[in-house]
């Protein structure tokens, strides 16, 4: 018998619920991945009532799901506006869960292109393939990866090289530059495609100093060759977890790949890691990077697929 669902605009009221909810379906997911932290504390829902672009489903009196987004702001994936609903902004019941979803966003997507929002993007937990499912019909492609793993170590035949692994000094943090240019480039090559300008030397030394970062790095003859970036904060609210210290960039230059170094690298850096309060190791990447999904994959275990759909913009000439 085919449910009958009502879908409201997500107020204040249905935040208790729909937190509950959003839990039980990371819940789900730590199921599939034992490495995620059960203690994870998901955002507060407040910011997604006051923006009105949120939707809630009710069957009878019972909310059996809900999709809230982010306030929208230009040039998001193009020139277009858009929107990001994280993986903690949304949750379904399991019975139903594609057609709840399906039609949650239906309605929420109506809403989202009548304020002009027309890139529209979510986090969804990479086992929930009825999610998954529902956005891959809805029109919606594969973007980004976030994996975890625990902070041990990694079985590993070293290279056979001079290559030194250490932990960069700040001092030095200026040497990256180069290598920082590098992945620039390759992120805007085919299939990638992602438009991003070089930075200046000038540039880089202001964006370094903005946040704090550690770098790990592998040296040859004095050079620094790879690195990888380490920072507290995650892309969701599992990276910004206590026990979790997150890679947000990497790089290696291309005449040095194939040789092992990169996992000998990522080896001394957990080997370092291992001293310290951090129990878990998390990274994010491209999924149509194949250079850095193919490393990535084969020692972290993806919990998060981030989606994308750009909806054509001649829609506002006919859409009202």
């Amino acid at each position: 018998m085919r449910r009958n669902y009502k879908f409201v605009k997500f107020e204040e009221k249905h935040i208790e619920d729909a937190s509950k909810l959003a839990f039980e379906c990371y819940l789900e997911e730590c199921s599939h991945v034992p490495e995620l932290p059960e203690d994870a504390k998901m955002q507060e829902l407040k910011e997604y009532a006051d923006n009105e672009l949120g939707i809630a489903a009710f069957e009878n009196e019972r909310l059996v799901g809900f999709l809230c987004c982010m306030t929208p702001w230009d040039n998001f994936f193009g020139t277009s506006k858009g929107t990001y609903v994280p993986v903690d902004a949304h949750g379904s019941i399991l019975e139903d869960r594609k057609r709840i979803y399906s039609r949650l966003y239906e309605v929420a997507a109506d809403v989202w292109v009548k304020n002009g929002i027309l890139s529209h993007a979510i986090g969804v937990y990479s086992h929930d393939q009825d999610v998954i499912n529902s956005f891959f019909w809805n029109g919606f492609g594969m973007r980004t990866i976030e994996a975890v793993r625990m902070m041990e170590t990694i079985s590993n035949k070293q290279s056979q090289s001079n290559i030194v692994f250490k932990e960069l000094e700040k001092e030095r943090y200026a040497e990256i530059h180069p290598l920082r240019n590098g992945i620039v480039s390759h992120l805007n090559k085919s299939p990638m495609f992602m438009p991003h300008k070089q930075a200046s030397e000038s540039q880089f030394i202001k964006y370094i100093s903005e946040s704090d970062r550690r770098y790990f790095v592998a040296e040859d003859l004095g050079e620094v060759i790879a690195y990888i970036k380490l920072t507290e904060g995650g892309e969701s609210f599992v990276g910004d977890h206590e026990s979790m210290i997150n890679i947000q960039g990497a790089f290696m230059k291309a005449e040095y790949r194939g040789s092992n170094i990169y996992t000998d690298l990522l080896v001394y850096m957990i080997t370092q890691l291992k001293n310290e309060k951090h129990t878990r190791l998390g990274v994010d990447c491209e999924s149509f990077n194949p250079t850095a999904r193919g490393f990535w994959l084969k020692y972290f275990t993806p919990y998060i697929f981030g989606l994308t759909r750009r909806i054509d913009e001649r829609i506002s000439t006919f859409y009202e």
